[in-house]
């Protein structure tokens, strides 16, 4: 082989291999996109504390009852008999009481890239 073929053969095999990794790279790009297209920044006010809970990559499948422990967690909260009555919390979502703990955060989003609930308390009586 000539040594022009040769040259040719190792050019080839390096663009190759830049062409190789340019293409990983782009596919991994992707990926990350992909990925945060699977998450939403979530928002949950509680009227007695001024702080929020946020999970700037809360899953769009992630349910509210799943959520409910965590967010009751982070605000010192806790749901159960008191003074007669029984003390309990909601989601609002919307201006609406969500009572579907199955319901997902991304349908409750709509489309949207982010989603502010409200936590609601409730005192039942008897």
């Amino acid at each position: 082989m000539s040594r022009n073929v040769r040259a040719g053969l190792a050019a080839g095999v390096v663009f190759f291999n830049i062409h190789e990794v340019y293409m990983q790279a782009v596919q991994s790009a992707g990926d990350d996109v992909a990925h945060h297209h699977d998450t939403l920044v979530l928002r949950v006010r509680y009227l007695a504390s001024p702080k929020p809970y946020v999970d700037p990559k809360a899953l769009l499948t992630e349910t509210l009852g799943t959520l409910k422990p965590v967010v009751l967690n982070h605000f010192g909260l806790v749901e159960g008999p008191v003074d007669g009555g029984r003390k309990e919390y909601a989601f609002s979502a919307h201006g609406v009481i969500q009572s579907n703990l199955a319901e997902t955060l991304g349908n409750l989003a709509q489309g949207k890239h982010q989603l502010e609930l409200k936590l609601l308390e409730q005192f039942i009586q008897g």
